[in-house]
C-alpha cells in the first residue's frame, strides 16, 4: 500500500507538462497542431500515435497525389510521404515507445538516405539506430549504421554553418552507443570527447546530461564502474531536475543494473522502485510492464519471492491481449520465480512449468529464437530437479538444436545439464561426452571472453596514457605561461621600483594596524589546541565564557585513549592532520549548544545543555557513537571513557560550587570510567550526582577528597554503563 500511495503523490506532483526534450527529434519543424503531442510522447505515447496518425491522414486527404509511406496492417493505408518528414518521424518516436518496431521501421526504411546529410535525413537515421534494437532490424546491422552515421557526421563537419550547431553532438551520441555495443571502445570514446568538446562552453543542460549518461555507459563497458556510477548519477540528477522522463527513466535503469551486477540489491531494488514509480505517472504501458519485470527480478533475486510475484502478476495484467512480447517475457519471469522459490516445492513447480510452457510457446510463435531457446532449457532444468531425466534430456536436445551456433551461452548449459542427466539415468557414456563437450565449448566462450576483457584492458591503459599525455600538455603549457610571465616581470620591474617608494609610506602607515591584527590572531591562536584547533579549557576560563547562565548542563571529560600514542600509529604528519580532522567533525557533529574544549591532548570536555540529552547516559552514548564512526573511519581504537556531572552539582544551591571548579569533579568521574573501561574492555561512562537537600559547606575544600568522600559515605551517588563492576577510588582504599 505505501508504494502505491507514493506512486499516486509521485502522480500529482508530475501532472503538470513536463518537459520531454527529445535528442532523437533535434530541431524537428512540426506543425502546431502536433506541439502537444511531441511534448508528451513520453508520457502518452498511445495518445501521441492516435494524434499523429489522424494527422497525417487529414494531410493525404488535402494532397491525394503523394505516395503512400505505410503499408503495414492495422495502419491506415493511405498515408504519404511530405517533403517535411517531422510529422512521420515524431509517429515512429511514438511506436517505439511502445516497443512497436515493425511499425516504427515501417515508416522510417522509405525515408532512410545513406549519405544522410540535411537534418532531416540525419533523424530518420537517428532514429533507427539509436531507438530501435539491433535484433528488431535484421536489415541494418549496428557496423552498417556506423559507417553511415560516421559519413553523415563528416558531411555535416565540412559545413562550417549548419542550421542545427547541436547535430554534430547528436551523432556522436549516437556513435557512441552502437561502438559500445559492437565493442569498439576506442571509438566511443573519440566520439564522446568530440562531444564533449562541442559541449565545453555550452548552456544546453539537457545535453550535457546525455553526456554524462553516455560517458556512464562508456566506463562500465570498460570496468571503470566507480566512473560509471558518478556520470549515471549526475544524468539522473540532472534529468530528474528538469523533468525529463526519458532520460531519468534510463538513467535510474542502469544505475539499479549496476548494483544488480554488484549484488548490492538493496540500492539496486531502490532505483528500480524509482522508475517504476516515475513511469506509472505516464500512459506507457508497455515501459511500465518492463520497469516492474525488471523490479521484479531484483525482488527475486533478494529472496522475496512473494513481493516479486505480486509486482509479475500486475505486469502480467498491464500486457495481457495487449503486448504479446512482454506477456511472453512476463511468463517467464514467472517461471523463474516459482521455479527459485524453496518451499512449496511441488506446487510451486508445477505453477514454474505451466508459466514456462506458456512463455516457450508464445515465443516459438514471436519466431524469439533466444529466448525460446532459454525457456525450454529452463523446462529440462525444472524437469532434472523432478527427477523426469528422460524428459529433459529429450528437450535439451531440443535446445542444442534451437541454439545452433548463435547462443554459445545457452549452448553450453544444455551441454552441461545433458551430461548430468545422462549421469542420474545411469548412462555414464553418454554423460562423459556431453562433459566433453560442456568444457570445450566452455573455453571457447572464455576464450572469447578473454579477447573482449583484453580490449578493455587495453581501453584503459589508452584512457590513462591520454590523461598523462593531458597533463604533460597542461604542465608544459603552465611552463611557457610561467616564461611569458617572468619576462613581464622584468618589465614591471621597472616600474615596480618607482612604485615602491609610494609603497614604503603605505605600508608604515599601515604597520601598526597589522601589529595590533597580527596580535590578535596571534593570541586566537594561542587560545587553541595546536592540532585539533579546539579552544582550550584554561582560555575558555580567561574569556569568561564558562559563567552560569541559568541554564542546567551536562559537564562531560572525556578520555581518548587512540590520541595518547597517535604519533606512533600514523606518523606525525597523519597525525596531525586526524587531530585537526577530529575537532572539525566535533564541531559539526555537535549542536551548537554543546561547548567542547581540550583540557589535556588525549581529554576533551564536552559541555552541553541538559535538555538537549534529558539524562547523562543519552549524552554519554551521543559522545561515545561519535567517536567510535571516527576511529572506524580511520582505523583505530573505538574505546573511550566519559565522566558526568550535572550542574548545579547542589538543586539547592546552584552556585555553591562554582564553574571553574567543575572539571575536578569530572576528572574524579573520568577516574571511574576509565578503571571500567580498563576492566570490561569497552568504552564506557559514570555519572557523579549529589543526594537532595545535601550541606553546600561539605564540598568546601578539595573536591577531588571531598567528592570520593561524598561517595564513601553515600551522600555523592554514582550511574554508570557497568554498574556491577567494582570501582577502586585512591582515597578509600588507603
Amino acid at each position: 500500500m505505501n508504494f502505491f500511495f507514493r506512486v499516486f503523490l509521485a502522480s500529482l506532483l508530475l501532472s503538470f507538462t513536463q518537459s520531454v526534450w527529445a535528442i532523437e527529434l533535434i530541431n524537428a519543424a512540426l506543425p502546431s497542431q502536433l506541439q502537444e503531442s511531441y511534448k508528451m510522447r513520453q508520457l502518452e505515447p498511445l495518445s501521441c500515435i492516435k494524434t499523429v496518425t489522424k494527422f497525417l491522414i487529414h494531410i493525404e486527404n488535402i494532397d491525394t497525389p503523394k505516395k503512400t509511406i505505410l503499408n503495414s496492417d492495422k495502419l491506415p493505408a493511405k498515408l504519404k510521404k511530405r517533403p517535411n518528414n517531422a510529422s512521420t518521424q515524431l509517429l515512429a518516436s511514438c511506436y517505439n515507445g511502445v516497443e512497436d518496431y515493425k511499425k516504427s521501421l515501417a515508416l522510417l526504411m522509405p525515408l532512410l538516405k545513406n549519405p544522410s546529410v540535411t537534418s532531416d535525413e540525419i533523424r530518420t537515421l537517428n532514429l533507427i539506430a539509436t531507438e530501435i534494437p539491433e535484433s528488431e532490424r535484421p536489415q541494418l546491422s549496428n557496423e552498417t549504421l556506423l559507417s553511415m552515421l560516421t559519413s553523415s557526421l563528416a558531411e555535416v563537419e565540412k559545413k562550417e554553418n549548419t542550421s542545427s550547431p547541436d547535430l554534430e553532438t547528436i551523432l556522436n551520441f549516437s556513435i557512441a552507443k552502437l561502438a559500445l555495443e559492437t565493442h569498439q571502445y576506442q571509438l566511443a570514446n573519440e566520439a564522446l570527447t568530440k562531444a564533449r568538446k562541442k559541449l565545453k562552453n555550452t548552456e544546453n543542460t539537457e545535453l550535457v546530461a546525455w553526456l554524462a549518461y553516455f560517458y556512464g555507459h562508456y566506463y562500465d563497458q570498460i570496468n571503470q564502474h566507480q566512473l560509471a556510477v558518478s556520470h549515471f548519477h549526475t544524468a539522473n540528477s540532472i534529468a530528474d531536475k528538469l523533468h525529463l522522463i526519458k532520460l531519468s527513466s534510463l538513467a535510474k535503469e542502469s544505475l539499479s543494473t549496476l548494483y544488480q551486477e554488484k549484488h548490492r540489491y538493496t540500492r539496486a531494488i531502490y532505483f528500480a522502485s524509482q522508475r517504476v514509480e516515475l513511469l506509472l505517472t505516464t500512459e506507457n504501458y508497455v515501459q511500465q510492464a518492463e520497469s516492474l519485470l525488471k523490479f521484479a527480478i531484483l525482488k527475486r533475486q533478494n529472496k522475496e519471492f512473494n513481493q516479486s510475484l505480486i509486482y509479475l502478476f500486475t505486469a502480467l495484467d498491464l500486457v495481457e491481449k495487449k503486448h504479446k512480447t512482454l506477456l511472453a517475457d512476463t511468463y517467464l519471469e514467472l517461471g523463474r520465480t516459482y521455479a527459485a522459490i524453496p518451499y512449496d516445492i511441488e506446487k510451486n513447480s508445477r505453477f514454474a512449468q505451466r508459466y514456462l510452457q506458456n512463455a516457450r510457446q508464445h515465443f516459438k510463435i514471436l519466431n524469439k529464437l533466444e529466448q525460446q531457446t532459454e525457456s525450454t532449457l529452463l523446462l529440462a532444468e525444472l524437469n532434472i530437479h523432478n527427477k523426469d531425466t528422460g524428459l529433459a534430456i529429450l528437450q535439451l536436445e531440443d535446445v542444442l538444436l534451437l541454439a545452433g551456433d548463435q547462443f554459445p551461452d545457452l549452448r553450453v548449459k544444455a551441454f552441461e545439464m545433458l551430461a548430468l542427466s545422462y549421469e542420474l539415468s545411469g548412462d555414464h557414456q553418454q554423460a562423459n561426452l556431453y562433459f566433453k563437450n560442456f568444457h570445450a565449448l566452455q573455453n571457447k566462450i572464455k576464450e572469447r571472453l578473454f579477447t573482449l576483457q583484453q580490449l578493455k584492458i587495453n581501453e584503459q591503459f589508452q584512457l590513462i596514457e591520454q590523461t598523462q599525455q593531458q597533463i604533460q600538455l597542461e604542465t608544459q603549457n603552465n611552463q611557457l605561461l610561467l616564461k611569458n610571465n617572468r619576462f613581464k616581470n622584468i618589465a614591471y620591474g621597472i616600474i615596480a621600483l618607482f612604485l615602491i617608494s609610494l609603497v614604503v609610506i603605505f605600508l608604515v602607515l599601515i604597520r601598526n594596524k597589522k601589529l595590533i591584527e597580527h596580535e590578535t590572531v596571534l593570541r586566537k591562536k594561542m587560545q587553541l589546541h595546536p592540532r585539533t584547533k579546539l579552544q582550550l579549557y584554561q582560555a575558555q576560563l580567561q574569556n569568561n565564557e564558562l559563567d552560569y547562565q541559568g541554564t542546567p548542563l551536562f559537564y562531560s571529560l572525556v578520555h581518548v585513549p587512540f590520541l595518547n600514542n597517535l604519533n606512533e600509529l600514523k606518523g606525525l604528519t597523519r597525525a596531525e592532520e586526524i587531530e585537526f580532522e577530529l575537532g572539525i567533525a566535533i564541531e559539526k557533529f555537535f549542536n551548537q549548544k554543546t561547548q567542547v574544549a581540550q583540557i589535556r591532548d588525549n581529554q576533551l570536555l564536552f559541555i552541553s545543555e541538559q535538555t538537549l540529552h534529558g539524562d547523562a547516559e543519552k549524552l554519554s552514548l551521543h559522545i561515545i557513537e561519535f567517536f567510535k564512526s571516527f576511529a572506524e573511519t580511520h582505523s583505530l581504537d573505538a574505546q573511550v571513557s566519559s565522566g558526568v556531572v550535572a550542574f548545579p552539582f547542589l538543586n539547592n544551591v546552584s552556585r555553591a560550587i562554582a564553574p571553574d571548579r567543575m572539571h575536578i569533579l569530572t576528572s574524579l568521574a573520568l577516574f571511574g570510567a576509565c578503571q571500567l573501561r580498563e576492566k570490561v574492555d569497552e568504552s564506557s561512562w559514570l555519572e557523579l550526582y549529589a543526594i537532595e537537600r545535601i550541606q553546600p559547606a561539605f564540598f568546601d575544600g578539595d573536591l577531588w577528597l571531598l567528592g570520593q568522600a561524598g561517595i564513601d559515605k553515600g551522600i555523592v551517588k554514582l550511574k554508570s554503563s557497568h554498574p556491577d563492576t567494582h570501582i577502586e577510588w585512591p582515597e578509600l582504599t588507603r
